[in-house]
């Protein structure tokens, strides 16, 4: 996830996809107005319109191909260049049969909002679209995409991904996409100031508490720096969520979010009071980045530049940023021969077993449940799955790939220098998804005020925190949605 930007939260009770993009229902926030939707609907019809001619394609499509232009790649560049492949592959091997490919440019929000639009004609509507799994259960939940259970009980790469990966497509009990690449994160810590303030090379905190008094170290000894990165704020959108508070308490005493037994969103534990107490105890001691580098749209990507000018101590932050550094990328180049960035794995809050946590999002395909032939489509989707074109993904994107045996090919391990890709890539076996739940980005706002409040104003009691979070689900979802763990 390299393009990195601000996906602007909605808050609707309804889980219909179309009221979720186009209003804020029981919330007064609005996504978007219709003169908007016109605008933004005829921009869509011209660009697909002009990369299907760029493309040389002469024939109607067969299939149609919708993906986010300037968000889920490095580069624009980038995921032309991919689909354009894709397009070529599948044509090559479909003769007669071609490929509209459907680039919509703009915000992780924009493409969202825009593919409800594209949904909502029989003639735009896509056949696959690549999305992030985070939306996958509200375009489920909205009856738009079509279960793939059938399609991937045959196919022998989907054997090769491991159960987190697979369960994040799933909604209901059926499976509604297939993962391309995975995001996840993990600690990277500053050699030059954690050795400065007393730490080991090979620093590994067993805890939380470990954590904050390596931070506390780093500011004694270097009191120019920021100790400590951890995001928060609602300006990234769901995504933040998932790098910063959910990251937190996936490592937590009690790291439920949503309860399947009951099919009640827990608003109340004893993990989400652990992560509310660090969020207050770092910012109270004037640990933390400063807030315009961890609360701003782009803050995941902050810690590229900041651990390359050796001003970040410790970074929660995600597989790519030390692709960043790598030649591919090269934001900013950076070959780091002494070594001097480390990684580890986030510890649990206090020790518990399995001793560490981790949280991933996985980018996707997913099928429409109108495509006219499935089967083609999902023709369309194997060649996706290719290993040559998972491999572009995984440079492209700064993804993990879903696919295990990749993750320790010498071409994936290349992508940045040793240990980060087998590291990050590892998170996988022991990471958690968010649930599939079409109010997930609700709680996840909830979650992002409750935490940036400890961070803005750190009076703010544990109590005030959690009824937060608490009074913001209930406004959304209903009270009778809720409850409390121990």
């Amino acid at each position: 996830m390299l393009n990195y930007q601000n996906e602007k939260s909605s808050s609707v009770k309804s889980s219909n996809w179309f009221s979720f993009i186009g209003s804020g229902c029981r919330s007064s926030l609005k996504v978007m107005n219709w003169g908007f939707a016109r605008f933004a609907f005829s921009t869509i019809l011209a660009t697909a319109s002009f990369f299907t001619v760029a493309s040389g394609s002469a024939q109607a499509a067969n299939v149609k191909v919708a993906f986010a232009l300037n968000w889920t790649f490095a580069d624009p560049k980038l995921a032309e260049k991919w689909f354009a492949s894709i397009k070529e592959q599948f044509e090559e091997k479909n003769p007669g049969d071609t490929m509209e490919l459907i680039p919509v440019p703009g915000t992780y929000d924009d493409y969202n909002t825009k593919l409800s639009l594209l949904f909502n004609s029989p003639d735009t509507r896509p056949d696959i679209v690549q999305i992030y799994d985070l939306n996958v259960g509200q375009l489920a939940a909205s009856e738009l995409l079509a279960p793939l259970d059938d399609k991937i009980a045959g196919a022998a790469w989907w054997k090769e991904i491991p159960a987190p990966l697979q369960n994040s497509g799933k909604y209901k009990d059926a499976t509604y996409s297939v993962p391309q690449g995975a995001n996840t994160y993990g600690m990277l810590f500053d050699r030059t100031l954690t050795g400065k303030a007393g730490l080991p090379n090979d620093w590994a905190p067993k805890n939380w508490d470990e954590v904050l008094d390596a931070a506390r170290a780093i500011k004694k000894t270097s009191p120019d720096v920021s100790p400590l990165f951890v995001m928060t704020g609602t300006a990234q959108g769901t995504f933040g969520v998932v790098a910063g508070p959910a990251l937190l308490l996936s490592a937590s005493s009690s790291p439920t979010i949503y309860n399947k037994e009951t099919n009640k969103w827990v608003v109340d534990s004893k993990g989400i009071r652990e992560v509310l107490n660090f969020y207050k105890t770092a910012a109270t001691e004037g640990l933390l980045a400063p807030t315009s580098q961890m609360m701003d749209a782009n803050a995941a990507n902050n810690p590229a530049q900041a651990m390359f000018d050796h001003k970040f101590g410790i970074s929660l932050a995600g597989n790519w940023v030390p692709m960043f550094w790598g030649k591919n990328v090269c934001a900013p180049c950076w070959d780091d021969k002494e070594e001097t960035i480390g990684f580890s794995a986030v510890p649990t809050s206090q020790g518990q077993e399995p001793g560490h946590g981790g949280s991933f999002n996985a980018v996707v395909l997913a099928m429409s449940k109108s495509t006219a032939d499935p089967d083609l489509a999902w023709s369309a989707m194997e060649i996706m799955q290719d290993k040559k074109n998972m491999m572009n993904i995984a440079a492209w994107v700064a993804a993990v790939p879903s696919v295990s045996t990749m993750r320790t090919d010498e071409e994936f391990l290349a992508l940045s220098r040793k240990p980060f890709q087998k590291s990050f890539a590892d998170l996988t076996d022991i990471a958690t998804g968010m649930p599939s739940q079409a109010e997930f980005p609700i709680w996840g706002n909830g979650f992002q005020q409750a935490t940036q409040a400890m961070v803005l104003k750190p009076q703010t009691t544990i109590d005030e925190g959690v009824e937060i979070l608490r009074s913001y689900m209930a406004n959304q979802v209903g009270e009778e949605n809720l409850e409390t763990q121990p």
